[in-house]
């Protein structure tokens, strides 16, 4: 099996199963790998196939009166074709913004926004620009690259490396605050910091994470007249899969850099492999480097210190100026 369908899998899998879609077979096929599937009564075939030259397609088969099957089409081929700006809005220069690694226990968080301007949106289709989901981690690496060489001034990235993380979300929970708070925060950070290099812009758009438009509302305390949108599947906005690219990218280097550091290899995601590699990382390098390369708040950090709760960093302080 290709290491993209893998990938693609790895997220595909989930989302079918927060859907009540249950896979009961899947087996290579020739060039790809079949997926069939059920709900209740209802049943489809899912086929996945990856080259080169076109990169990852599916194709969904079920009898014409399946509704698991039109589902199953908007769901996945939607994503893929779905770059269309104006499906959520009709501006014509607006920034789009998206995060990374919130769901993984090692690594940093990562907010990036990326600005795009009407004439340039089949420029970055050709890029192969899409949502990152979709594509593989060595797809992603090339396409970010290519962005960076196209377009210079037209991103917008911080990556919150756990050490100043953990000190930020403890900071915030002494707030009575959350994850969701600390995210628009960071949202709010790259999108004021691209605006101000690109004030033309019509709107912003972000991958919504909460109801509650928390980004939207930091947003209007600082811009009231600038337009916000947070949107759910909003990579399939240009911009925003741009920015969904870049954090993607943003994160990998920095999970490198990690595993450069300490000659070790840190898993993605929160799973049972994390909190192996969690256990290991501690009889190597001591359970005081932890809070170095993971996210100390998530329930992972109780499995790999044997249900203990995480150790808070000593030198945490208080950001609530540059919080607030």
């Amino acid at each position: 099996m290709h290491k993209q369908i893998e990938y693609y899998l790895s997220h595909l899998i989930p989302l079918l199963s927060q859907k009540g879609v249950e896979v009961y077979i899947k087996q290579e096929i020739a060039w790809g790998v079949q997926l069939k599937v059920t709900r209740n009564s209802d049943r489809a075939t899912i086929n996945l196939y990856y080259s080169e030259k076109r990169g990852l397609s599916q194709v969904i088969s079920a009898p014409k009166q399946s509704g698991l099957k039109a589902e199953l089409e908007r769901l996945l081929l939607g994503e893929k074709k779905a770059n269309e700006p104006t499906g959520f809005h009709t501006w014509q220069r607006w920034i789009g913004s998206d995060e990374c690694g919130k769901g993984d226990y090692f690594g940093p968080l990562v907010a990036c926004a990326f600005y795009v301007e009407d004439h340039q949106v089949e420029e970055l289709k050709a890029l192969d620009v899409q949502d990152s989901k979709l594509l593989g981690d060595i797809r992603i690496v090339q396409v970010a690259k290519s962005l960076y060489l196209k377009y210079p001034f037209q991103a917008s990235c911080i990556v919150l490396k756990p050490t100043r993380y953990n000190e930020l979300i403890y900071d915030f929970k002494q707030q009575g605050q959350n994850l969701n708070d600390l995210l628009s925060w960071l949202h709010e950070k790259v999108i004021l910091e691209l605006f101000a290099k690109q004030s033309s812009a019509e709107g912003v758009i972000v991958d919504q994470f909460t109801r509650a438009h928390k980004v939207k509302n930091r947003l209007y305390k600082r811009n009231p007249a600038l337009s916000v949108m947070e949107q759910t599947h909003a990579e399939r906005d240009i911009a925003v899969a741009a920015a969904s690219i870049l954090a993607r990218y943003q994160f990998l280097e920095a999970i490198s850099a990690l595993n450069r550091k300490y000659k070790f290899v840190f898993p993605k995601g929160a799973g049972s492999s994390v909190i192996k590699a969690g256990q290991n990382f501690i009889k190597e390098h001591g359970e005081k480097h932890l809070c170095n390369v993971a996210k100390l708040h998530f329930k992972t950090s109780q499995s790999v210190n044997g249900s203990r709760s995480p150790d808070i960093p000593q030198d945490a302080s208080s950001q609530q100026k540059s919080t607030s």
